[in-house]
């Protein structure tokens, strides 16, 4: 009933098959794991509309180019962080709309109220 498997000639016995242990990567020193990618952190920020927060920390990667001697990062900084001064004033301009909308709806009903 049962037949005897062939053997071939580059087959192993089971037994001496050895599996190697599934090793665990080596932590890069160079870059630790809690370090934050200060670029990530900044795109971060813009997403979630803290403009004055982005442009402090692209004002401070563009310093670090300079003094790293990276004229042409801080150029390209200094064009990034450009865009977001001007995304900051515009969501300050919108802020004063918006608060002056609120004390001019105030004094409408004051005036209503006092007629």
């Amino acid at each position: 009933m049962f037949m005897a498997k062939a053997k071939t000639k580059n087959q192993v016995p089971a037994s001496t098959v050895k599996v190697a242990a599934p090793s665990q990567p080596a932590p890069n020193p160079a870059k630790p794991a809690t370090a934050p990618d200060l670029m990530s952190q900044c795109v971060l920020f813009c997403q979630n509309q803290r403009w004055r927060e982005a442009s402090q920390l692209m004002r401070r990667l563009q310093d670090r180019a300079l003094a790293d001697g990276n004229p042409e990062l801080a150029a390209s900084l200094g064009g990034a962080g450009a865009k977001i001064d001007f995304s900051l004033r515009r969501q300050m301009a919108a802020a004063a709309v918006r608060k002056t909308q609120e004390l001019l709806a105030k004094e409408f009903l004051l005036d209503v109220v006092e007629s």
